[in-house]
């Protein structure tokens, strides 16, 4: 909106004239040295309403300006002002008038040609406070307007950022507004940066402490299904419900084999389900949908790699109480909602009764599609899977009013759960207190679920982390942690990998004066194995050729992979790659912690 001069002198007496506007605004222009077009700034030293007398004052100044115009209306020249002097009366006429006493200030002054703060008398309707900075411009017409308000942070950043420029020596930016943004935007992406730094520690204070108790139900699966499956049919469902005996069936198919291991397809998908791109796959799902149902509505496709996104929570519980009934606010309400069944058989049975019209049988079975997708994402991830046990094993918690008693302390050991399960599966279910047993278990499954929910998102936070790291960078890198279950026999030997994708000179052009840099990427496999014990291979691919490390910690593994390495890069070279480097080295490979720059104990408790 505009703000429309009244004097040029600065003790409110209101006898303004077109003519005197103009003078003004001519001496103004001429001060500050502004074009048509030129932004500049503005501080706000009186705001008072506009009296009766002002009012009127300003009305018949209007007026008699008209009045001398509607002699001679013939250019479009007078035309204009005759429409701009009506834009006035029409302003004045507003019952929310104000007038306002300004400091005008051009920024891009310096040196010899800065001069001090302009005094400017106006009126507007648009709210101002005193001491609030303005951006303002000289519009067409010689008329200023108000671009926006700009808090003092910014103003002060924008003015430092100019002082920057010109001593640099570089052009000035046209537009001031531009820059402001540019200001406003760098502030936003600190403030974003700050609150997810907050987030990591946050998370990272709640999850270590789970993680570090050991409990991974993952770990103890077989043996929970060899439990279920030892007791009576009849049974079953009075240690665990139906429900919960589901979640952890739909679990155990996340447990992979060797041979899965050898399939690249199988390997691909397992890398893609296995937990660190959960909350993404939803969010593209619920994309989709919201764009058919709710065309309005502004729901991502996509979380993106930067974005905090994926927000890691950790499991609402207490580390101290093992008994605590009130679980899991975050990571059981979420998949409370995506895991609340529509009975989609009953369902389908509704759609064919005769009170369902078309329209209403379209939207149904497309609530019922929308569904079904939600729920193959969620059981076909492994953060999905375990958010799906800790879903059904809340309410075993919550059932459970026993009091463990001495038993409870017994509950945060690492091996309680597969403790407890030789236990039961070495009595008779009639030799059992079912009561007090089943609630050790109830309890032992949740905090177990917990603690493989907090090694996975600790998995995604360092992703996350290095992401906070890389977010100034020109060419950022990429870094994800993660474990793939392998089961062999009753046990489980996790495969962890860590891939890292990161940009490095090209070694082939050595000589060139700007050397083109180049994406290497990192594959790191650990294997923890019975016999074998611990067995690491490092590949490096850079420009299709492909650098292999192994480190063996046992000393016989160590002797039988260097036997082996000849017959393993003949392979290799068979299937068309090539090799730059291969050898295998005793011990354990350098590791490669997670830089935290974020504290980790909070100093206001």
């Amino acid at each position: 909106m505009d703000i429309k001069s009244i004097t040029n002198t600065p003790d409110l007496a209101l006898r303004a004239s077109h003519q005197l506007q103009l003078e003004q605004i001519s001496a103004l222009v001429k001060t500050l040295n502004l074009k048509s077009g030129d932004q500049f700034i503005a501080q706000v030293n009186k705001v008072s309403s506009a009296s009766a007398d002002e009012r009127a004052e300003l009305m018949k100044s209007i007026e008699t300006a008209l009045a001398q115009l509607n002699k001679n209306i013939t250019s479009p020249a007078i035309k204009a002002l005759v429409s701009q002097l009506l834009d006035q009366k029409a302003l004045v006429e507003t019952p929310s008038l104000k007038l306002v006493s300004l400091n005008l200030s051009n920024p891009l002054q310096t040196g010899a040609s800065a001069t001090a703060p302009v005094p400017f008398l106006s009126y507007t309707t648009q709210p101002l406070a005193l001491g609030q900075n303005l951006l303002m411009q000289l519009a067409a017409n010689q008329r200023i307007q108000i671009l926006e308000p700009i808090s003092t942070e910014h103003l002060n950043k924008l003015l430092l950022q100019l002082d920057a420029i010109q001593q640099q020596g570089k052009p000035v930016p046209s537009s001031l507004l531009d820059l402001m943004r540019q200001v406003q935007g760098m502030t936003t992406s600190a403030s974003s940066a700050a609150a997810a730094q907050a987030a990591i520690s946050q998370s990272l204070r709640e999850l270590l402490p789970i993680k570090d108790r050991g409990q991974d139900l993952l770990g103890v699966l077989p043996k929970i299904n060899q439990f279920i499956q030892q007791l009576p049919l009849g049974e079953r469902s009075d240690w665990i419900s139906s429900g919960l005996q589901n979640a952890l069936k739909i679990l155990n198919s996340h447990l992979r084999v060797q041979e899965q291991l050898g399939s690249p397809k199988a390997l691909a998908l397992m890398l893609d389900n296995n937990g660190q791109r959960f909350e993404q796959k939803l969010a593209q799902a619920l994309g989709l949908i919201a764009s058919r149902t709710a065309p309005t509505s502004s729901v991502p496709s996509s979380l993106g790699s930067s974005n905090a996104s994926t927000l890691i929570s950790a499991p609402n519980t207490s580390a101290q109480n093992p008994t605590a009934q009130n679980v899991s606010a975050t990571n059981s309400k979420s998949p409370e909602l995506m895991l609340k069944q529509v009975g989609i058989n009953n369902t389908e049975k509704l759609l064919n009764t005769s009170g369902v019209t078309n329209g209403q049988n379209i939207s149904l079975k497309a609530e019922i599609k929308d569904s079904a997708q939600l729920g193959r994402i969620i059981q076909q991830d492994l953060k999905g899977a375990l958010l799906g046990v800790l879903h059904q094993v809340e309410p075993e918690l919550t059932a459970t009013t026993i009091a463990l008693g001495a038993d409870a302390t017994k509950l945060n050991m690492p091996g309680a759960l597969p403790q407890l399960l030789n236990f039961l599966m070495q009595k008779q279910p009639a030799e059992l207190s079912q009561k007090q047993l089943r609630a050790q278990l109830a309890m032992l499954v949740h905090q177990y679920t917990l603690g493989s929910l907090a090694k996975i998102q600790l998995q995604q936070i360092h992703t996350l982390n290095h992401q906070q790291t890389q977010a100034d960078q020109p060419q950022p890198t990429q870094s994800w942690q993660m474990e793939i279950p392998v089961r062999q026999g009753q046990d489980i030997h996790p495969l962890t990998i860590q891939l890292e994708q990161k940009w490095i000179d090209d070694p082939n052009e050595p000589d060139k004066k700007e050397t083109k840099r180049v994406r290497q990427w990192n594959v790191m496999l650990g294997f923890d194995l019975p016999l074998l014990g611990h067995f690491y291979a490092q590949l490096a691919l850079l420009n299709n050729r492909v650098s292999i490390k192994f480190w063996a910690e046992n000393e016989n593994t160590l002797a039988q992979a260097q036997n082996r390495l000849e017959s393993f890069q003949q392979q290799l070279e068979h299937e068309g790659i090539q090799i730059a480097q291969l050898q295998c080295l005793p011990g354990l490979p350098p590791t490669q912690k997670m830089s935290v720059n974020y504290s980790l104990v909070d100093i206001k408790t």
